[in-house]
């Protein structure tokens, strides 16, 4: 056990490696909730990584005898054990749950299971929080680790999952987390705990290379064996990566697959299935060169672009099993260009499956990239004749956010524009999604709804709006075709006859209207009071509104509660529910002992402190949302929110933290960083949409380096005010765990919220309300410095279970636990703060 507490180099080092294990495990669950549940689940993972964290604080502030200052070594080690014997834990249970139950009932039992990953980041946070509220404070080192450790995570966990499968990962981030443990409780003398890290360490290293070489050998080992309730069985390929899971099946030979076929196909041909996260899908064609047997593609309305107008040079936006490309042969383009966003997908077709497809990439005229097709096209200096963008919906979870999905970016009046930027004179933008005519028609209106407004911020008169816009129907498929050149009379009548004699249904034309909303839209008059008339939201979506496939309003939820939770709305009403769970979080963890302190101990005491780590959990989550939706296009690529946005706001925000050190700070240094952070957050504020705008066309590093720039400020300034609140409040010692888990539920309240927010209000008033919360912060910082003027007294005057008295307190326990903040006499004689007693803070050395 150890004498006493101080900060020594194997603290910093624990506290980095587990903040690194928490990061990436949390990522590891998003990916395995979006595939074996759905995408939308995958932002409970989110909720309960925090929701975890807080009950961790709540477990130490609960039980101060149990995690006194001399017993933090110890601690640390059990609890951190217990977090990789938890991870791993509930990783299996979850995947082997549908094995031993009827399968009715597996999607409650998979969501029962999502539960118990609340017990590993339980574990974690009580290792975090004994690190940074346990030891004597000596500035704000400790938090830095703790965020460049989160940091590493995010960013290691992309190159993990690119060597090993998700399974294996989880079983080496439990070994590194109780490693970690096993550091700090060596040469303590407990060897209990040393033991327990080391065995615990030991054998999930031996499990992780186990398993590692079962999956490199293609031997049978843990993995999904149940997706969305279906038995994932026949898999000839499996790829994870940091936004989606690919899987390879075989179909045999049969009937092609297709989506708006006019006519049945009554050939045969040889598919493999291909599907992203068990549930959105496309084919993957044998081809040997014979054109004929594709003969079915010119019956498919996906491609009745083809017969509109013959493309020369084509652009198709989202490869997957390469059925477009065939299109485009088929059709006779001279020039293809593939772009996939997903490198496993360009794997199995330019790789694994390279064979049975025919080689595609290899094909004359054809060449495949992987990029983001807006990021693409905005830097590329190609033209195309026809940019097909056909059912582009993943419906998986990027690891960077449960519900921040790369093909919304696809769809706003923004992107419409970059694409129409792209089209040579003449050119066509061919757009294809889901519809049912008999009720589900949100997502034609809305395509509509885009083109118009795209159409007049290129120059179109409202007049001449229906002259540009062609939609088409087969069966439940619907393709809008526009083009910022309008279609002369005769191209319109030789088009039509070619498209009515192919089958397909002719929705809207330059002649042909379709009903009183579509016309509406084609007049130019659609206004904000239209659109707000409407039962759905149609109004077109914009990169500060990206959110097209959600269509019912929150204010809907009571009145229309089926259009909440129908079609593509069910993300919407899970996001309600998870607000709802995070609120009555919120009331539990912090009103609920906010209520019993106040009733022992003035509340002009308790409310500047707890209101200031709230407002700092709600400030950053809502900041690092925001600036994560707007940033992921720009950069081109969704996992850059995690390896440049993500990874960049916590290493810059750890890096802030640093500056703040061991002593109480004066007023004026206090004022300087409150108003440096506000300030660098409204220029960000203000200049990440002009950054973006101007610097769309420039090289990947020039982006990284301009939204480096973006980032690093506020995120820097962010950083300080975490480490500055326990400068300024250390004399409430004892409420520190408190303050410290209502920093985390406020942060899990708001990433819901935030989300939330975004979709109702848009993006920017969402980072505007994070700046507000930061005023909040400031403005607690006045409050409490009146309050200490006036000789309000400390927190640690409150008669607990388990706290002294100021009376009882002796030298003894000031060395644990000593007050950096100045007395209220010294406060109004303007007396320097009294410096912490010599004994009790150790400088930091490697250890």
């Amino acid at each position: 056990m150890q004498a006493s507490p101080r900060i020594l180099g194997r603290h910093y080092f624990a506290i980095f490696i587990l903040a690194s294990a928490t990061l990436s495990y949390q990522i590891l669950i998003t990916r395995f909730f979006s595939v074996m549940l759905y995408y939308h689940f995958a932002f409970a993972a989110i909720s309960l990584a925090m929701l975890g964290l807080t009950r961790g604080a709540m477990e130490v502030y609960n039980n101060p005898a149990r995690y006194a200052p001399e017993r933090v070594g110890a601690e640390f080690a059990t609890h951190a054990s217990w977090f990789a014997i938890a991870s791993a834990g509930a990783m299996i249970a979850f995947l082997c749950v549908p094995l031993v139950i009827p399968g009715d009932y597996v999607m409650v039992a998979l969501a029962l299971a999502a539960v118990g990953f609340v017990r590993p980041f339980t574990e974690s946070g009580v290792c975090i929080t004994l690190l940074l509220t346990r030891l004597p404070y000596g500035g704000g080192w400790l938090y830095a680790a703790d965020l460049a450790g989160a940091a590493l995570g995010c960013l290691g966990v992309i190159f993990i999952l690119l060597v090993v499968d998700p399974v294996s990962a989880t079983l080496g981030i439990g070994a590194l987390a109780a490693g970690a443990g096993w550091v700090v409780v060596r040469g303590s003398g407990d060897t209990r705990s040393l033991r327990l890290s080391g065995a615990v360490a030991l054998a999930l290293t031996a499990a992780t290379i186990v398993h590692t070489g079962l999956d490199v050998s293609g031997k049978s080992h843990l993995g999904v064996f149940w997706a969305k309730g279906t038995a994932q069985l026949g898999t000839l390929f499996e790829r994870w990566n940091t936004y989606s899971r690919v899987r390879v099946t075989a179909l045999g030979e049969t009937a092609p697959l297709g989506w708006g076929f006019a006519h049945t196909a009554e050939t045969k041909i040889e598919q493999h299935h291909l599907d992203i996260d068990a549930d959105a899908a496309t084919v993957i064609t044998r081809y040997n060169g014979d054109i004929g047997k594709l003969s079915y593609l010119k019956d498919d309305v996906i491609n009745a672009a083809y017969l509109v107008q013959p493309p020369t040079d084509v652009a198709i936006v989202g490869v997957g099993g390469g059925r477009d490309i065939l299109s485009g042969l088929f059709f006779g383009a001279r020039q293809i260009r593939g772009i996939e966003i997903n490198p496993a997908i360009f794997e199995v077709l330019t790789d694994k499956f390279a064979d049975f497809s025919g080689h595609l990439d290899r094909l004359p005229g054809v060449s495949l990239v992987n990029a983001e097709a807006r990021s693409y096209i905005n830097h590329s200096s190609e033209r195309y004749d026809l940019v097909q963008i056909s059912l582009i919906d993943t419906w998986a979870a990027t690891a960077a956010g449960g519900l921040t999905l790369t093909e919304n970016r696809l769809y706003t009046v923004e992107a419409w524009g970059d694409f129409y930027r792209a089209l040579k004179p003449g050119g066509l933008l061919s757009v294809s999604r889901w519809y049912d005519p008999d009720g589900h028609r949100d997502e034609f209106y809305r395509l509509v709804s885009i083109a118009a407004r795209a159409l007049q911020n290129k120059g179109v008169p409202a007049a001449e709006l229906a002259d540009h816009v062609i939609a088409l129907n087969v069966g439940n498929i619907v393709t809008v075709i526009t083009r910022p050149d309008a279609f002369t009379k005769a191209e319109w009548q030789g088009a039509r006859a070619r498209l009515l004699a192919q089958g397909f249904e002719i929705l809207m034309g330059p002649d042909i209207a379709f009903d009183t909303i579509t016309s509406t839209l084609m007049s130019g008059k659609a206004d904000a009071a239209f659109f707000a008339s409407l039962p759905q939201n149609i109004s077109p979506s914009t990169d500060d509104n990206p959110f097209f496939f959600y269509t019912a309003r929150f204010g809907d939820v009571a009145s229309k509660p089926f259009a909440i939770l129908s079609n593509n709305n069910a993300a919407v009403g899970m996001t309600l529910m998870l607000l709802a769970v995070a609120l009555c979080a919120c009331l539990y963890y912090v009103v609920g002992p906010f209520v019993g302190l106040a009733r022992r101990m003035p509340l002009s005491a308790l409310t500047p402190p707890v209101a200031y780590f709230c407002a700092i959990g709600m400030g950053f989550m809502l900041i690092e949302i925001s600036q994560m939706q707007r940033l992921m296009v720009f950069l081109g690529h969704p996992v850059y929110g995690l390896s440049v946005v993500l990874f960049t706001i916590l290493l810059f925000s750890g890096i802030g933290s640093t500056t703040v050190g061991a002593y109480s700070p004066r007023p004026g240094a206090v004022t300087a960083r409150v108003v440096a952070l506000l300030t660098t957050l409204a220029v960000a504020g203000l200049m990440t949409p002009l950054v973006t705008s101007f610097a769309r066309s420039e090289a990947t590093d020039m982006r990284v380096l301009w939204s480096a720039l973006l980032l690093a400020p506020p995120a820097f300034c962010m950083g300080m005010m975490f480490p500055l609140g326990l400068s300024i409040w250390r004399r409430h010692a004892e409420l520190l765990p408190f303050f410290w888990s209502a920093n985390g539920i406020t942060s899990m309240f708001a990433s819901v919220l935030g989300m939330a927010l975004s979709v109702e209000f848009g993006i920017a008033k969402t980072y505007v309300l994070g700046m507000c919360f930061y005023v909040v912060c400031a403005l607690m910082i006045v409050v409490s410095r009146q309050a200490n003027r006036a000789g309000v007294p400390a927190a640690g005057s409150v008669d607990e279970p388990g706290w002294l008295r100021q009376e009882e307190v002796t030298p003894g326990a000031i060395a644990i636990a000593p007050s950096i903040q100045p007395a209220p006499t010294e406060l109004v004689a303007n007396i320097p703060a009294r410096k912490p007693l010599e004994s009790s803070i150790v400088p930091a050395r490697a250890d």
